[in-house]
């Protein structure tokens, strides 16, 4: 009996110095507590100023547990569909919902460096382009690979060997490849045939974009149905391996009939197709 007392005595004073990592916090919690820690901001060595503080911050004002679904800094598009209210159309709901596809459509196409990460940059591309509803061929290889994510069986991480040598982007999904999109061809070094044919968000920032990245290996280049300008013809001029464009007739645009025969002067190695407007 005395031994299980002083057993107990023993094992007491450590359970009770122990802490409990596995405590529950909820959100409620855990956003006060970073309140809390944040020190006092200052401007000039002094504290911040009452009225710059957020409303939800400031003493006096009400504050609930929903306060931290309040956003900091609402968008002004927001900010200016509330003001119209009681004006608010159907085109105007209609442009809102465009624009926010639009938004959508830009952060699909972003550069993930976690998939690059995992799978490498020609494998990243694989699985980029494809599940878009492009076509890519490797080095070496004759076929095409097409499909989509039900279809396909791509590797999951990194496989030596996916060297990717075409990107034809055609029939890329929602109107073609945009700026964001175009990052998703860097580290290609084996790249030497694109296809931008249709692709009616190509600009000169993704000509120049494409120069810096893949100007070095890039031989063939499809530009049919992109709307050109000098700038474009510029970025062009930056990609030293280029022997083959295809556009479309600038028709009675002087100025990129210019630049595009001052590109043929700078380039002789260069052959320039310029096919009519379908």
């Amino acid at each position: 009996m005395t031994l299980n007392l002083k057993r107990i005595t023993l094992i007491r004073p450590l359970y009770n110095s122990s802490r409990n990592y596995c405590e529950y916090k909820s959100i409620y919690d855990r956003e006060e507590a970073k309140a809390k820690s944040r020190p006092t901001r200052k401007v000039y060595g002094k504290e911040y100023p009452e009225w710059r503080r957020p409303w939800i911050q400031r003493d006096g004002e009400w504050n609930s547990k929903l306060s931290i679904f309040v956003e900091k800094a609402p968008s002004m598009s927001i900010l200016n569909a509330m003001q119209r209210i009681p004006k608010l159309t159907v085109n105007d709901v209609k442009e809102w919902w465009a624009s926010m596809k639009v938004l959508q459509e830009i952060h699909n196409q972003k550069f993930l460096t976690e998939r690059i990460a995992a799978l490498g940059s020609n494998l990243a591309a694989v699985h980029f382009f494809t599940y878009r509803q492009c076509a890519v061929r490797l080095k070496d290889e004759k076929q095409w690979i097409t499909g989509d994510i039900t279809t396909l069986n791509l590797p999951d991480h990194f496989v030596e060997g996916y060297y990717v040598e075409a990107v034809d982007c055609t029939n890329f999904h929602h109107n073609g490849i945009r700026y964001e999109g175009i990052k998703n061809l860097s580290g290609l070094n084996f790249l030497k045939w694109l296809s931008l044919k249709n692709n009616k968000h190509v600009d000169v920032w993704c000509l120049d974009r494409l120069a810096g990245q893949n100007g070095e290996t890039l031989e063939y280049l499809d530009l049919q149905g992109c709307q050109l300008c000098v700038g474009c013809i510029y970025a062009l001029a930056r990609m030293p391996a280029l022997k083959y464009l295809t556009i479309t007739d600038p028709g009675d645009n002087v100025e990129v009939q210019a630049a595009l025969s001052l590109l043929e002067s700078s380039k002789p190695g260069l052959l320039i197709a310029a096919h009519d407007k379908q």
